[in-house]
């Protein structure tokens, strides 16, 4: 039995990562001429709130050049705001994969959310916080997830680094006063309401609930 030495092996490999450079899809100047023919007919459709038919030169401009990214851009909001969630998914996996832009990865997170993909999703939104921190809303939709997921903690700590960056928000605080709540943790939840009051005296959703609240850690106390 005849047995390849190792520089024979070695030789066969290189012809073999050869051939699978060689069968890899090049995307020609023309092709990409064409891609771009079809996003810019595609783009002038959309604003000309054309959507659907820009969405099919979307995707005649992928099928020339699949990679794209101004098509896949387009065609991956488009999908999303029409609530074609799996198909938004594909796209912005592969946006993430070209870029890894934290705004990719960001929509990739809500696409993913809307299907109940929750960990997925959570996994998303941690990579746009990694890579671009400077959003407080970022650290709200992780903040969601981790909701979703019943995983309070880490919601308090996506909703803290929201609060660090926009102190005077309510909606943020009125948040974590929800999520104080569902713990059933009564004295953040209190806390969390008095300085929601101290930002805005006058709200009553606020006076109401931290009213009720009151009461019913007075109740507990008696039992």
């Amino acid at each position: 039995m005849y047995l390849k030495g190792d520089d024979e092996q070695e030789v066969e490999k290189k012809e073999e990562e050869k051939q699978d450079k060689g069968n890899e899809t090049v995307v020609s100047k023309k092709e990409k001429k064409k891609a771009r023919a079809f996003y810019e007919k595609g783009e002038a459709l959309l604003k000309a709130g054309k959507e659907d038919e820009a969405i099919k030169l979307f995707v005649q401009a992928l099928s020339a050049d699949k990679d794209n990214i101004e098509a896949q851009q387009k065609l991956a909001m488009l999908y999303l705001q029409k609530e074609m969630y799996g198909a938004a998914t594909a796209l912005f996996k592969r946006l993430c994969e070209l870029t890894d832009e934290a705004v990719h990865y960001s929509h990739l997170g809500l696409a993913l959310y809307q299907q109940n993909e929750l960990d997925e999703a959570k996994e998303a939104y941690q990579k746009a916080v990694d890579l671009d921190d400077s959003r407080p809303q970022r650290f709200i939709s992780l903040a969601q997830v981790y909701r979703a997921l019943k995983q309070y903690q880490g919601a308090i700590i996506a909703l803290n680094k929201a609060i660090e960056k926009d102190p005077e928000n309510v909606e943020f605080l009125l948040l974590l006063g929800d999520i104080f709540e569902e713990m059933e943790d009564l004295k953040n939840f209190e806390e969390t309401f008095e300085k929601l009051l101290k930002l805005d005296p006058e709200n009553k959703e606020v006076k109401n609930r931290l009213k009720k609240m009151r009461k019913r850690e007075g109740e507990i106390k008696k039992q």
